[in-house]
């Protein structure tokens, strides 16, 4: 009751100062080159698998991003292609194909943002909808609310389904583009600081 508690307050809050949840759902440039590292509180080491990412405008409402992400931990390349639709720029949808070439699994993720008045925004992703053997078998339904502070932004969430709990980062944007990110998920145990590099350029 206390985690909802927390989270209905930041949307309250968000609606009031004009903040916007930070989800990843659009690419805002064509280029984007993304380093997670996550550290297991379970004692159980890191894992380190960044990927590079390319942006391909259909339409004003399509778009298509090819992905190719290597796992330095296990060892592992994945391919990927990310479906993103959106209706006047306020409705997102964003479907993520994975194909792990390691384990020769396939897997989907979806994720929804609404741009609501006020700046504010509501995300919720199914990560792991399918997952290589059948639907709905191991995924998580995560929604999340956030507040943007000048070169900061805050998010708060929940993840129900499989590995509940708690949900929440800080990035701090170094340019317009590029940011540094801390999260600590209740649920799976562990901190993930990333970085993000996104470009129109070479």
């Amino acid at each position: 009751m206390r985690k909802l508690f927390i989270i209905i307050t930041l949307i309250v809050v968000s609606l009031v100062a004009r903040a916007q949840v930070y989800d990843g759902i659009t690419q805002p440039t064509k280029f984007r080159i993304f380093m997670p590292v996550t550290t297991s509180l379970h004692g159980n080491g890191s894992t380190v698998a960044p990927f590079v990412g390319y942006r391909a405008d259909v339409a004003k409402w399509l778009s298509v991003t090819q992905v190719l992400q290597y796992n330095m931990t296990s060892e592992a390349v994945s391919f990927g292609a990310w479906l993103n639709v959106n209706y006047q720029q306020r409705f997102y949808l964003l479907a993520r194909s994975t194909y792990n070439t390691k384990e020769k699994m396939f897997t989907e993720t979806l994720s929804g943002t609404i741009k609501l008045p006020a700046g504010f925004m509501i995300d919720a992703t199914w990560d792991n909808l399918y997952n290589g053997r059948k639907f709905m078998d191991g995924d998580r339904l995560q929604v999340l609310g956030g507040l943007d502070y000048g070169r900061f932004v805050f998010n708060a969430g929940y993840s129900m389904r499989a590995l509940p709990g708690f949900v929440t980062n800080i990035r701090f944007r170094v340019t317009k583009y590029n940011w540094l990110q801390l999260k600590y998920d209740e649920g799976a145990r562990a901190f993930i600081t990333s970085v993000a590099l996104q470009f129109n350029e070479l």
